[in-house]
């Protein structure tokens, strides 16, 4: 079984268009966080969009 990825609210990240945890967010997934990327640079939990 796949493990759930949990999402993340952080639209300053350098690589949110790019990121399934933003994606997730934004098509309203209930259970997220805050990570910790920033303008300049992404976070140790991107993860490439699969769709």
């Amino acid at each position: 079984m796949a493990e759930k990825i949990l999402a993340c609210d952080n639209e300053k990240c350098l690589k949110s268009d790019e990121c399934e945890r933003y994606r997730l967010f934004k098509a309203g997934a209930k259970e997220y966080k805050t990570h910790n990327g920033n303008p300049d640079k992404g976070c140790g939990k991107f993860i490439k969009k699969t769709k």
